[in-house]
C-alpha cells in the first residue's frame, strides 16, 4: 500500500531538543556496527572518537581549539538559516578572511605594535563578507541560487591559497615547502592558559555567541531574521525587504566565518599553509542544525563536532581508524538528526489504494 507524510501538531520544545541527543546516541550504536563490521573495533571506536576526549585531560585543551572555529562559524550559519537564506559556501568565507588576515600579518611583517592583531582580526571580517557578498549580489540581482554559487565559491578560494604560497607569499627560507613565512609576535594570538595552546579565539568564539543569541532573541535584527524565515509573506506585509534580508544574512555569516579564518591562522598555525582548509565551514553545518539554530545550542554543538575531531585523531594512533572516520561519524550524525526532524514533525500514514475505473 502507498504511503504518504501527514504532519503532526506542532511539537513540543522538550521533543525538539531531545532529536539532537538521540542522533548522537544513534550514531554512535549504528557506527560501532558498521565499523565492526568491516573489520575494526566498533565499540573501541566509539570509545575513542566519543569519550576519551572527555575523559583525558590533556585533550581538554584541545577541544577548545577545535571548538572555537565551529562555533563561530556555527553561529552564522544559524543566523542565515533562519532567515531561510542557504550559505553552504561557509569554508571559502573562512578561507578568504583567513588569508586576508595572513596578507595583513605579512604586510606588517617587520613592524610591531598592539594594533596589527585587531587589524588582522578587521581584514579577515571584511574579507568573509566581501567572499558572501558574491552570492547575495547573484541572488538578489540574478536569481541565482546561494546554495551553487556559495559552494562552488568554496573551491576557487582553496585554489587561490594554493597559487598564493606557492608563489608570490612563499616563504624564501622555506626550503621549498609551499607556505608563508611564521608570523611575527604581534600578528600572533596570545594563548589565555600558560602552558597550553588554549588562545584567545576560545572565549571570542564564546561572546560572540552570547552576543548572537542577544540579538536574535532581542532586536528588530533578529526578529526579522525569524519572521522572513518563516512567515516571508507576513514579513513583506510588515515592511521587510527579502532581499536586504538576503543580503544581512549572508554578510554576517559571511563575516563570521571570515573572523573564524584569521583567528585559526594567527593562532594554531601561525603562517598560511596548505592544510589551511580543515573543513569546519562545512562541519559548522551540522553544527548549526545540531544546535537548533540557536545559539546557545550551537556552543554546545560546537563541542560535540570538536569531540568527534579530537577523538578521530586518537583513534588514528590508538586503534588504527582510518582518517574517513570522523566524517563518517559526522555524517551519520547529520542523517539521523534530519531524520528525527522529519519523524517528530510528520508521521507516516498508509492510504487505500481506490480501484481505477477501468478495473471497474
Amino acid at each position: 500500500m502507498p504511503f504518504r507524510l501527514e504532519k503532526r501538531p506542532e511539537p513540543s520544545r522538550t521533543m525538539l531538543y531531545l532529536t539532537p541527543a538521540a542522533a548522537v546516541l544513534l550514531t554512535m550504536i549504528v557506527g560501532a556496527i558498521i565499523f565492526s563490521a568491516i573489520g575494526y573495533n566498533g565499540l573501541g571506536a566509539v570509545r575513542e572518537i566519543f569519550f576519551t576526549p572527555l575523559t583525558n585531560s590533556y585533550k581538554w585543551q584541545d577541544l577548545g581549539v577545535k571548538a572555537a572555529p565551529l562555533i563561530i562559524i556555527g553561529v552564522g550559519l544559524s543566523i542565515a538559516y533562519r532567515a531561510n537564506v542557504w550559505n553552504i559556501g561557509a569554508e571559502g568565507q573562512y578561507i578568504v578572511g583567513g588569508l586576508a588576515g595572513t596578507w595583513v600579518a605579512l604586510a606588517t611583517y617587520s613592524m610591531s605594535g598592539p594594533w596589527i592583531l585587531p587589524l588582522m582580526i578587521l581584514a579577515g571580517v571584511v574579507g568573509g563578507m566581501l567572499y558572501a557578498a558574491i552570492p547575495a549580489f547573484l541572488k538578489t540581482r540574478l536569481n541565482v541560487n546561494e546554495i551553487l554559487t556559495s559552494l562552488m565559491l568554496t573551491y576557487a578560494s582553496v585554489q587561490l591559497i594554493y597559487y598564493l604560497i606557492r608563489a608570490p607569499w612563499k616563504d624564501p627560507m622555506g626550503m621549498g615547502f609551499p607556505q608563508t613565512r611564521l608570523f611575527a609576535e604581534s600578528a600572533r594570538l596570545p594563548t589565555i592558559i600558560p602552558g597550553t595552546i588554549v588562545h584567545l579565539g576560545v572565549p571570542i568564539a564564546i561572546i560572540v555567541a552570547l552576543v548572537a543569541w542577544f540579538i536574535m532573541s532581542r532586536s528588530v535584527f533578529g526578529y526579522q531574521m525569524r519572521v522572513v524565515g518563516t512567515a516571508p509573506h507576513a514579513a513583506r506585509y510588515g515592511g521587510f525587504s527579502e532581499n536586504k534580508t538576503i543580503w544581512l544574512a549572508l554578510l554576517v555569516s559571511g563575516g563570521l566565518a571570515g573572523l573564524a579564518g584569521v583567528l585559526e591562522v594567527a593562532g594554531p598555525f601561525q603562517r598560511m599553509v596548505p592544510g589551511f582548509p580543515a573543513n569546519y565551514g562545512f562541519t559548522a553545518i551540522i553544527v548549526a542544525f545540531l544546535g537548533r539554530l540557536n545559539p546557545l545550542g550551537v556552543i554546545f554543538a560546537g563541542i560535540v563536532l570538536a569531540i568527534t575531531f579530537v577523538g578521530g585523531e586518537v583513534a588514528q594512533t590508538t586503534i588504527g581508524l582510518p582518517n574517513a572516520a570522523t566524517g563518517i561519524f559526522q555524517s551519520m550524525m547529520l542523517f539521523f538528526l534530519l531524520a528525527g526532524d522529519l519523524l517528530v514533525r510528520y508521521r507516516i500514514r498508509r492510504t487505500a489504494v481506490q480501484p481505477s475505473r477501468s478495473a471497474a
